[in-house]
């Protein structure tokens, strides 16, 4: 029997893009996953900004975003996402965004670091959902593919670069906000490969979306897509589906929000 693992990241609430992934669970994204009935769903870091508690500096005069705020919109979102996928298994792998509220803590108020955490905030363990520590290496179903969030390479050539850093194993990346995916064939004729998914948040969406991410260095050049993992005994397939203009293909279907 094939499994099937729906992977996105970088979705980054408050300022994600509700035709992708709305506050009610609804959106491309998560139409796809319904249609499909994947056995899990896998979000693979910085589902929130954290744009209260972020360590850039006063870049904007919203660097004082409510936190309450933005754990509230989160909290909504897992809340929504479980009640439309009842019994679909959901691992939330916790990205570099989501430690900017334990950084903030150890450096500003030390005695609330075990006191004050995202799992607690969003009610994850309420909602049986699975949390992982940033950076944890994720299996699927004991194949030798893998998803982590943030890759060892960032660069114009990033996938490359990683999926030489990690020889013998393919990775699903977040992170990074660019697509990108790159493939070598190692001695035993096997194939590996890193993908490099988009982000599913904008950057253009309001005036107040343009303003928080002017200050990050190529915003201009990120895409948005997601992938799709089939896995069977010890084999696997990837599938990424860049979205243009709000839709795409899946199963031979388009889809697309108007």
């Amino acid at each position: 029997m094939v499994n099937r693992t729906i992977v996105f990241s970088d979705v980054h609430i408050p300022f994600h893009d509700p035709k992708l992934l709305s506050l009610d669970a609804r959106g491309l994204i998560l139409d796809i996953a319904h249609d499909i009935q994947v056995d899990r769903i896998l979000i693979n870091g910085d589902l929130l900004d954290l744009y209260g508690v972020n360590m850039h500096g006063p870049k904007s005069s919203l660097v004082h975003t409510h936190l309450e705020d933005e754990l509230i919109a989160g909290r909504d979102f897992i809340a929504a996402l479980r009640e439309r996928f009842p019994d679909t298994e959901i691992v939330y792998a916790l990205g570099n965004h989501e430690t900017r509220l334990n950084r903030f803590i150890l450096q500003h108020c030390k005695s609330f670091h075990n006191l004050l955490r995202i799992e607690s905030f969003l009610e994850l363990e309420r909602h049986n959902i699975i949390c992982l520590p940033y950076q944890s290496k994720y299996q699927f179903d004991g194949t030798n593919c893998y998803a982590m969030h943030s890759p060892p390479s960032y660069g114009v050539n990033g996938a490359r670069t990683s999926l030489l850093k990690k020889l013998d194993q393919t990775f699903i990346y977040g992170c990074t906000h660019r697509e990108q995916s790159a493939h070598i064939t190692g001695a035993s004729g096997s194939i590996y490969s890193a993908y490099f998914l988009g982000w599913l948040g904008s950057n253009t969406l309001t005036p107040e979306h343009a303003e928080v991410f002017s200050y990050a260095k190529g915003h201009e050049n990120w895409q948005r897509s997601f992938a799709i993992v089939n896995t069977y005994n010890d084999e696997f397939h990837v599938n990424t589906y860049s979205i243009r203009d709000y839709s795409c293909v899946v199963d031979g279907y388009l889809y697309k929000e108007e």
